[in-house]
């Protein structure tokens, strides 16, 4: 097993097209308007999280609200601070509207008639006209942020073979039942327009505009005002659209307050993609299906986002008409995905393998440095010069003995030998006086380099961590003790003579012979002397061995308490416990069983599949999955993973290197990391996990986690079942996410355009043959063939149904004058005339929007738009006037 965890240095250009290509080709500025569309663009980060940096800096997003960003994207930027290319802007009515100076007529692109707006602290209190004037009071300052996003995305770096930005794709997203998003929408899409213009950029624009739709928790009233509030903002788009229609020169100045748009006679937006009948419980679940196809259209350069980028193009039946004149340029898109989450899986696998791994390492002993000979020598001459005896005495750390001359001992009595005796006893315990002193010099200089590190060993920092560096060097100090010890034991014990009695007592008895016969006699007072001095010498000797044992037993434990303390992050005396909380955690979480962390209809888990799981609700797939990426293919074989020993020192060497702190002293470091163990561990394994998931493709994950087959099929046949059991539910869930009728009028059904799109990442053409034969067996009782094209994320099999070239004049809810969003656009608006524009709720953004729309002559039609969009029973000709 080792040797999965070993890393080559591979060139980048030997690296699979997984790892290193890019998915994202053309910049893309994505502009939120209000709070539900903040999580569309929270979902679009998600996904995002699987890009490298250099694709995730080629989308920007704009958050253009009145109201504070929802807790789950506060709590998002939290966690990935400074991720994302991220553009918040807070709007609002200015607090004395009312004081404002009205300037001439054109204010009423910014007013309505003589209402007075209403100052909100958060959001625009589903007034439209309240998000629009908040808008256009802070015109600059939008415009500004805008500019500012394209400038980061156009922004060249540093890096080689990047070409300059010569096209954007524009992404404007609004809830249109609410008061910012519906009454701003036009306005952004306009600005939006213009600096893409003005910046000389190939351009595509969509609206995705987020239907009102009956949800958990609201009732009757709520519903009808934001039905209302979505007609009036697609009517508008229509009439912006259509404005310059009745100019002789083709042109239509829009105003925000004192700044004007030239318009010209052409849809404001490319496409606009209308978002409802999604059968979701709550708006955050539409939010989310608008997010995933904002990253399906992000990431164009393979797969469904490739596909639409290059074919939309084709559809020219967008800029063409209906039967009364209205433009088509709506229509529907029904993202879909099955995908295997790497990242969370990865987790969940770390957390299961940390708790497996955390026993062991509590017995771990890192490798100790070899020492040289050259260290040794070094370490010899350094311990021997300490209390050493008879040396030069300029050295601080020598002891110079005493010493006995023959004469003192001459004619020496019983009692003068005491008193020399006395003596000696006194030289001796100044020498051990003196020894003390030096070895506790030594003790004090030894106890500061255990306690520290030197600064040549600090200097290194960048090739290993401070605590890597401070385990090898009290390792290091460790040795040295060890092997002086070891030295010392080598040599005998200095053993200390007794007192010479017996040389005494002849000295003291020696006769005393004239002359030169004193000659012929032994010199017993020499005798004695040397007798004296070799005393001292021995207990000198015996002195400084019983000193340098002690001390060095003393500091070769306190190293040992050092390293015991610096080990102590791996010795955890709560890992077996900490071991059942992380298995625990990990085998509960959603990836372990095959689920995604956040559900959603029209997401799927690759591994989510009746056929893949056990009755208690076990996922045979992630399980398998976890013994394969663990251990190899010898588990999947055993069924389970005996030894988790071959971790231990990757492990370690990964601890080692995460646990630099610069400018941190190395105990610091130590109490820090202790109670960080199990959290190391788990990056650790996460880090191994996603390189293990890094390549693998969708029908090579299936086949590693799926089971044995029990019939006679083969492991083929068996892979190609669990891509259709997918692709049946998907195609179950392919809708056009608004109810319409092209046929209504004759040429309807002719210029409807439908796209299936589809995305897969395989590997030879085994894979891909595979998979299209899944495709088409499907297609073929199905009806839908789709355009399949191959990814570069390997995780991922996208589906995009789409319908495009739609009039609104077929979406039933607004063609409808009863029990429709049409007939409660036309309440509402019929109970703002009779305030005689006194009211507190108008429909429309501005008094000039609702001139368009309303009157009847504005746009060239000879009707009101409203009545041009409903279809009743009879209707003589387009241009028929009604009453």
């Amino acid at each position: 097993m080792a040797h999965m965890y070993e890393e080559e240095a591979r060139l980048e250009s030997e690296l699979p097209q997984a790892i290193t290509a890019a998915r994202v080709l053309t910049p893309n500025l994505v502009v939120l308007l209000g709070s539900t569309s903040a999580l569309a663009g929270l979902e679009l980060m998600r996904h995002m999280l699987t890009l490298r940096s250099a694709d995730q800096q080629r989308v920007a997003l704009v958050y253009i609200d009145t109201d504070d960003p929802p807790a789950p994207l506060v709590e998002f930027r939290r966690q990935h601070n400074n991720v994302f290319l991220e553009f918040p802007l807070r709007i609002a009515v200015p607090i004395g509207i009312s004081n404002a100076t009205r300037i001439d007529e054109s204010d009423q692109h910014t007013f309505i008639q003589q209402r007075v707006p209403q100052y909100f602290a958060n959001g625009a209190g589903g007034i439209r006209n309240n998000g629009h004037v908040a808008a256009s009071f802070n015109y600059q300052y939008i415009y500004d942020v805008l500019d500012r996003a394209l400038m980061a995305l156009g922004r060249l770096g540093r890096d080689q073979n990047i070409s300059k930005t010569v096209g954007v794709q524009a992404n404007i997203v609004a809830f249109l039942g609410g008061g910012t998003g519906s009454g701003i929408l036009t306005d952004i899409a306009v600005m939006v327009r213009d600096l893409l213009t003005y910046r000389q950029y190939k351009q595509r624009l969509n609206l995705f505009c987020m239907l009102p739709e009956p949800i958990n928790g609201e009732n009757t009233n709520d519903l009808r005002w934001r039905k209302s509030n979505a007609t009036a903002c697609l009517l508008e788009t229509l009439a912006y659209s259509r404005a310059a229609a009745g100019d002789p020169c083709g042109e239509y100045k829009k105003y925000m307050r004192n700044r004007m748009h030239r318009l010209t006679n052409d849809p404001i937006a490319n496409e606009v993609y209308l978002v409802g009948h999604a059968s979701m419980d709550d708006s955050m679940d539409t939010a989310r299906l608008v997010g995933l196809d904002l990253f399906q259209r992000t990431t164009n350069a393979a797969g469904v986002g490739f596909l639409e980028h290059s074919r939309w193009a084709d559809r020219r039946t967008l800029g063409a008409a209906d039967d009364r004149g209205l433009p088509t340029m709506f229509g529907t898109s029904c993202p879909l995905e099955v995908r295997f989450p790497a990242t969370e899986t990865a987790s969940a696998f770390a957390q299961v393998a940390a708790s497996y791994l955390l026993p062991l390492l509590a017995s771990y002993q890192p490798e100790s440095p070899r020492a040289s000979e050259d260290d040794r020598r070094a370490w010899s001459k350094e311990w021997s010069n300490v209390a050493r005896i008879e040396a030069n005495e300029s050295n601080p750390l020598s002891v110079k003995l005493g010493a006995f001359r023959g004469s003192d001992f001459e004619d020496a009595s019983q009692t003068h030998l005491d008193l020399l005796w006395s003596k000696l006893e006194r030289m001796e315990r100044g020498t051990e006086a003196r020894m003390q002193e030096i070895f506790e010099a030594k003790r004090r200089e030894e106890q500061g380099l255990i306690e520290g590190m030197p600064e040549q060993a600090l200097s290194a920092g960048g090739t290993t961590s401070l605590l890597n560096q401070r385990v090898q060097y009290l390792k290091s100090l460790q040795q040295e003790y060890q092997f002086m010890l070891e030295r010392l034991r080598d040599i005998d014990v200095p053993r200390v003579p007794m007192r010479p009695y017996e040389l005494e007592e002849k000295l003291v008895h020696q006769p005393a012979l004239p002359g030169p016969l004193r000659k012929i006699t032994r010199d017993y007072a020499s005798a004695v002397a040397d007798a004296y001095n070799e005393r001292l010498r021995r207990h000198a000797l015996a002195t400084r061995y019983r000193f340098l044992e002690q001390l060095l037993k003393d500091l070769n434990t306190r190293v040992q308490t050092a390293l015991s303390q610096s080990l102590s992050w791996f010795q955890s005396t709560g890992a077996e416990e900490h071991a059942r909380e992380l298995r625990s955690k990990g085998q509960a979480s959603m990836a372990w069983h095959g689920k995604l962390e956040y559900p959603h209809p029209h997401q799927r888990h690759i591994f989510d599949l009746p056929t893949l799981r056990t009755e208690a609700e076990h996922n045979v797939a992630l399980e398998r999955l976890y013994l394969w990426a663990t251990s190899g293919d010898s588990a999947l074989e055993e069924g389970h993973i005996d030894d988790y020993q071959s971790f231990i020192k990757p492990c370690a060497e990964f601890l080692a290197r995460v646990t630099n702190v610069p400018g941190g002293s190395s105990l610091s470091i130590e109490r820090s990391i202790a109670a960080r163990l199990s959290e190391r561990v788990i990056d650790f394994f996460r880090d191994y996990y996603i390189k293990r998931f890094a390549d693998i493709n969708l029908f090579e994950l299936l086949n590693k986690a799926a089971p044995p087959s029990y019939s006679d099929g083969s492991r083929d046949e068996q892979i190609s079942s669990y891509f259709l059991e997918h692709l049946e539910y998907l195609y179950g869930l392919m809708s056009s996410l608004v109810a319409f009728e092209a046929e209504l009028w004759p040429e309807g059904l002719s210029t409807l355009d439908t796209s299936l799109y589809m995305g897969i990442a395989w590997r030879g053409g085994g894979q891909e043959a595979l998979f299209k034969q899944v495709v088409k067996s499907l297609s073929a009782h199905r009806g839908l063939t789709p355009l399949v094209n191959a990814m570069y994320d390997p995780h991922r099999l996208q589906v995009c149904y789409g319908q495009h070239a739609i009039s609104l004049s077929t979406v039933r809810d607004f063609y409808l004058e009863h029990n429709s969003a049409m007939e409660y656009y036309q309440e509402f608006q019929k109970a703002w005339r009779e305030s005689s524009g006194t009211g507190l709720m108008p429909v429309h953004s501005s008094g000039e929007a609702e001139r368009l729309v309303m009157d009847k002559d504005a746009l060239g039609y000879g009707v009101p738009l409203a009545d041009l969009v409903i279809r009743r029973l009879a209707l003589p000709g387009v241009q028929e006037k009604r009453e």
